[in-house]
Parts: structure tokens; sequence; C-alpha cells
């Protein structure tokens, strides 16, 4: 009897199954090199096969050319943090490289009133001196021409912040030259923008100064607080079966936001593909 109880209590075996190990993420098998001056005078097979040769092993899987940054992905069991640290044995086959980094996530930071009268080398030893934990993929640059930034004391400069931190450093203050520079996301727009406040062209809804609108109704309040205009109906934030759209820009009878609307300009081939919030004021 004493050995039927036992056996009712036995816990059934529970050796741990092995994990199976998960693979790299793209991300992690990635390494970006970026250049400047022509384009290399190869294509993305050959480079592959050189760099593989210096290395003396298959460890690069595919290189892709867009423009002036050059691709490398490493074989789906090594990490790019191994090609980083063999870098100087194939670099000499990408001419007139200028950085390189592993694929991690890059904030674009706008810095105000950096003094002019400092290079470009000298701004990036002063960030990275002085700012604990900050690392640039590459050097700064200033946010205006060489023409507008004539006669002027301070200006701003754009820096690409990499690694796990980079997001801490957005509207932060960062020190240099003996003094504190609050930062902000550069914001990316062109005349082809719309904005999702007021709904018009040629902003960031992040610096929109117009009245809100809302994107199903034109009516004067934002988008997210509309509501159904019978009593019966408890939508919100959204059109419904009762809503009549209205365009805020051209009053017809669609969504703001469609393509099809007739006030959405038109794309131009001569068109920056983007602009920020001084080189437009300026």
């Amino acid at each position: 009897m004493a050995a039927r109880t036992a056996h009712a209590h036995t816990k059934p075996n529970t050796v741990n199954r092995p994990q199976l190990k998960k693979g790299l993420t793209a991300r992690e098998r990635r390494f970006v090199v970026k250049r400047e001056g022509r384009l290399l005078p190869t294509t993305a097979l050959d480079l592959r096969d050189d760099i593989n040769l210096a290395l003396a092993a298959a460890y690069v899987q595919t290189v892709s050319l867009r423009g002036n940054i050059v691709t490398l992905t490493i074989m789906e069991s090594i990490k790019a943090t191994l090609l980083n640290s063999k870098v100087g044995i194939f670099l000499h086959l990408i001419p007139g490289t200028v950085s390189v980094h592993l694929d991690t996530h890059v904030s674009h930071v706008l810095v105000p009133r950096i003094p002019t009268s400092k290079s470009l080398a000298e701004i990036a030893t002063e960030l990275t001196t002085f700012n604990t934990g900050l690392s640039l993929t590459g050097q700064p640059r200033w946010l205006t021409t060489d023409d507008a930034r004539a006669g002027k004391s301070a200006s701003m400069v754009v820096i690409s912040i990499t690694g796990p931190r980079a997001s801490d450093y957005v509207g932060k203050r960062l020190a240099a030259f003996s003094s504190t520079y609050r930062t902000e996301r550069r914001l990316r727009f062109n005349s082809r923008t719309q904005c999702y406040n007021c709904h018009g062209y040629g902003h960031h809804n992040n610096r929109c100064t117009n009245p809100a609108s809302c994107r199903w109704c034109a009516s004067p309040h934002p988008t997210g607080n509309h509501t159904c205009p019978t009593a019966t109906c408890r939508i919100r934030g959204r059109p419904c079966n009762h809503t009549i759209l209205s365009s805020v820009n051209c009053s017809g009878p669609h969504n703001v936001h469609t393509t099809q609307c007739p006030s959405r300009p038109k794309d131009p081939q001569d068109e920056k593909p983007d602009r920020n919030e001084e080189e437009m004021t300026t």
C-alpha cells in the first residue's frame, strides 16, 4: 500500500528539453560601409568574391551596392561583429570609405548653435569625448550650405548616432566646447509631405502651428475627436455609415489623405528628396 502511495505522488520526469537555437537576425548579419567619390568600378559579385578571398574564408554571403553605400550580409551563422574585427584585411577593396558600422539603429539628430569657427572633425571629437557612450556613424555635417552660413557665428549640425543608446540623445543636452546644446530629432519632409494635424502640405505635423482639422469631415477639431453626427451611433475617431466625407483642402466628398484628391501636389522630377526646418526658413 505504501509503495502504491509513493508511486501516486511521484512527479513525472521533467528533464529539460534542448532549446532550439535561434538564428541570427538580418540586422546582426549586416555590415555597412559608407564611401564617397565615384561609384565602385566593380560588380557586387566580384566584390563579394574579392573580400572572401582576402579573408581566406566564405564570410560574406551577399553584397549590395546602392549609390555610395555598400552593405555586406554575412553568412547565417556569423555575426557582423566578426567582420568588423577583420575590417583592416579587406577595406582596401572599397576605396573612398568614409565610415564603417554595424547595422544598428541610427538616430539623425540636430544640434543647434554650434560655432561655425570649428571644423567638423573638431565637433565630432568634442561630442564623442565629452558625452559618455555617444557613438557617431560618421562625421557631423552642417545643415545648411556654406553660403547660408556666411557671416554667422553659429549654425546647426546634423549628427547620426548609433548604438543601443541612440534614442536617448534625442531631446537631451549634449556637452561640447564647454557648453551644452539641446538636440532635436531631424524631421524629413518635402513639398509633398502632408501634415496629419491640419492636412496641408509642405511641413511636418510635429512642427505644425495651424489649427487642427478633421481628416474625415473637415470640421475644426482633431481627427481623433471625430464623432458620428447621429445620437444613436457611438463610433469615435473614424468614419461610420452616417459620416459625410469632406476634404478640408478641396471640399470634395473624400478622405483628405486620399491620393486622388485634386489638391495633392504633383511629383516633379526635380523635387529635392528631403528638406528640414532651417533650410526652409533660410
